[in-house]
């Protein structure tokens, strides 16, 4: 009877657990895509990245911190005072247009949104069943990226005048019932013993294990492959292929739609036939094929483009679901400051992309940095290849 009760509690939880994920995620993305265009209205194109570099130190030093946190305070007090600094900057986006105010709030904002999907990952991970962590995580991703499908569109629709101050405004005030749900629901949450993360001590472990290292350095260059689409995907078909904002946010819906579509039933089939590898390498293909196409698509088309980034977030879709699949069920779910490394490679791309398209604009032109992109996720094929799905060991 108590397992049965327990089982029906960890539901209950679970439940909260993805409502606050699909609040928090509709948040986020809200303000997601117009960040670079919002700045390059004070800044050009070539010094947005820095700033991006910038935000992604902080979020960095954020996760470093974060086990040290929880140690003392817990995961639900993290997740409290962290929604409260991310509420702040975007009422302050939205509220002084200044470009230096912009610039800092900007860099906060970067280093505190990602940080709170990594507190929603020490809440799943403590009620989630390790033997359907694949279907788990399929759902997780699908809860988190129903969003930025109605999104991109509404910010469009809002965006027809540039008024950048009203999706900072909406995004600001879309976090107010996240807040309330944890609030409301979460302060008797359980923490467990959560190791404190040695940066040094920690990279030796993740390279010690092959398969978490080459998992680790895929779920790295999907992030590289993200972060290169948000800075310069909208500049680029905004400023180059001449599409207004209401274009852009269609465009963007339908380009995101294959995490709705595909992640549940990839998850599934991961945990019935345990191959997260395969699928990792159909879905690097798929990206490097479908980027490496762009710079030779110049017509101002709608649905080609909707198609061509559609076929881009394919790929995307399969390695996100397999390499979050592979590696918590490689990983012990107490570890949180080994979830804090992982959760790093959000935040590492941007301190390398500005630096690769600062060198590929030196040579080339604009759209060939996405070529570039292409190109560099054919090491996600190189490092998938060398998984082992039959092998379990646990890091902890």
């Amino acid at each position: 009877m108590d397992r049965i009760f327990g089982k029906l509690k960890n539901i209950q939880a679970m439940v909260l657990v993805f409502t606050s994920v699909f609040l928090l995620s509709f948040h986020y993305f809200f303000v997601y895509f117009i960040n670079s265009t919002y700045l390059s209205t004070y800044f050009g194109e070539q010094s947005l990245g820095y700033f991006f570099t910038a935000g992604a130190i902080l979020n960095i030093a954020v996760f470093l911190y974060a086990p040290r946190f929880l140690k003392k305070n817990g995961n639900y007090k993290l997740t409290i005072y962290l929604t409260m600094l991310e509420l702040a900057a975007l009422i302050g986006l939205a509220a002084i247009p200044n470009a230096f105010v912009a610039v800092a709030l900007f860099i906060l904002h970067q280093a505190v949104g990602p940080t709170l999907f990594y507190c929603m990952d020490i809440f799943i991970e403590r009620y989630a069943d390790s033997k359907e962590m694949g279907s788990i995580r399929g759902m997780y991703l699908t809860i988190q990226n129903i969003p930025p499908i109605v999104t991109p569109f509404i910010s469009g629709i809002i965006l027809v005048k540039p008024e950048y101050w009203k999706i900072y405004m909406i995004g600001a005030a879309l976090l107010i019932p996240f807040l309330i749900v944890i609030a409301l629901n979460f302060k008797q949450f359980a923490d467990q013993e959560y190791p404190v993360l040695r940066l040094k001590e920690a990279a030796k472990k993740f390279y010690a294990d092959k398969n978490v290292f080459d998992v680790f350095v895929d779920h790295f260059l999907l992030h590289l492959f993200y972060g290169w689409t948000v800075i310069y995907m909208p500049i680029y078909l905004n400023q180059y292929i001449g599409f207004g904002w209401s274009e852009i946010g269609i465009i963007f819906s339908v380009m995101l739609l294959p995490f709705i579509l595909f992640q549940i039933p990839i998850g599934r089939m991961e945990d019935k036939y345990n191959d997260e590898k395969n699928i990792l390498v159909i879905g690097f293909c798929i990206m490097a094929a479908s980027f490496m196409l762009i710079p030779f698509i110049s017509e101002k088309s709608i649905v080609l483009w909707a198609a061509i980034l559609f076929i881009s977030r394919i790929g995307a879709s399969f390695v996100e679901v397999s390499s979050e699949s592979f590696f918590f069920k490689h990983v012990c779910p107490s570890n949180a400051g080994f979830i804090s490394f992982f959760r790093m490679t959000r935040a590492l791309p941007y301190l390398i992309s500005p630096a690769i398209v600062g060198i590929t604009l030196y040579f080339f032109e604009f759209k060939y940095i996405f070529f570039v992109a292409g190109l560099l996720m054919f090491i996600g094929v190189r490092y998938a290849l060398l998984l082992d799905n039959a092998e379990k060991k646990d890091i902890c």
